[in-house]
């Protein structure tokens, strides 16, 4: 079986990717198979593609979920079958239309959600899921960043837990947030200030999933001398008082996200869908930042 992946030979902007084909190995013990049928963009994927993340040698691809097919797979695993959909994560190469996944990795695709919503759950699901789990309790939180896709779902299990959020967003996407249940600010020139009118009492917690300076210093000059502050950008900030946030990949927190997304509980965007041959555009599109929800790359 043969599958067309795609990478980059160099470091660059979204014309240094293309797509190579190769003849697949045969499948090992404990894996899966799977056609893919969605696999969702995030930002990291860009940043590793222009060089300011680096963690892999060239060539390198991309992606770290997927919603598919099961198209190969030891019989004897007791749980799965051929031709079961279902969803999960991928190590950096998920955006390709044949990929091996570990079968412990597996999340059973709920019917009603599209392979655009599938594909695009497990990065931000689980990374949602890590940030709740390493705040703490905690009465309210900020979050830096809060109309992308890991915001969103961030947002939505706090307000489950009853703490009181407010998120920055651009202000086209003040109602967005809004409706997710957070308190909107407009992030920008005068953050500390807005903030501070917003909520006057520190916040216990923060979140920056942006990782930029804004951030730190709002974090900073608004979350309690005790609380917690944290960040998923992946890059090194201006105060070691914030800590980085790597996600801790755990099938049944995806679960617990999806079953929430399925049955309407959670609400959930995916603003953007390519075709896997528009991959450039997605890319391309997903440096320029201010997306709201996901984008998705789409497999025939």
């Amino acid at each position: 079986m043969k599958s067309t992946i795609l990478i980059a030979q160099k470091y660059g902007q979204a014309d240094v990717l293309e797509f190579i084909t190769n003849e697949l190995p045969p499948l090992s013990a404990g894996m899966a198979r799977i056609h893919v049928k969605a696999a969702g963009i995030n930002p990291i994927d860009a940043r590793r593609m222009t060089g300011e993340f680096k963690h892999s040698p060239m060539p390198q691809a991309f992606g770290t979920e997927y919603a598919g097919v099961i198209a190969e797979i030891d019989p004897n695993n007791g749980i799965w079958s051929v031709g079961d959909e279902v969803l999960g994560s991928g190590g950096a190469f998920t955006h390709a239309t044949v990929i091996d996944v570990p079968i412990t990795n597996l999340v059973k695709k709920p019917a009603n959600l599209s392979w655009a919503v599938a594909g695009t759950l497990a990065g931000v699901g689980q990374t949602a899921m890590t940030i709740i789990d390493e705040m703490g309790p905690a009465k309210s939180l900020l979050v830096h960043g809060g109309s992308g896709g890991v915001g969103s779902i961030t947002i939505q299990l706090a307000k489950e837990k009853g703490i009181d959020v407010v998120a920055t967003a651009s202000a086209s996407n003040q109602d967005y947030i809004r409706d997710l249940g957070a308190t909107p600010v407009v992030y920008g020139d005068g953050l500390i200030e807005r903030l501070k009118e917003i909520h006057p009492e520190p916040f216990d917690a923060s979140i920056d999933l942006v990782g930029n300076e804004d951030a730190t210093q709002a974090s900073l000059a608004t979350v309690k001398s005790n609380g917690f502050m944290g960040s998923t950008a992946g890059k090194r900030l201006s105060s070691s008082k914030i800590q980085a946030v790597w996600v801790k990949k755990k099938p049944s927190n995806l679960k617990y996200v999806v079953e929430r997304v399925a049955d309407g509980r959670f609400s959930w965007v995916v603003s953007r869908e390519y075709p896997f041959a528009q991959a450039q555009d997605a890319y391309r599109d997903i440096l320029v930042g201010h997306t709201k929800g996901k984008s998705v790359l789409i497999f025939d």
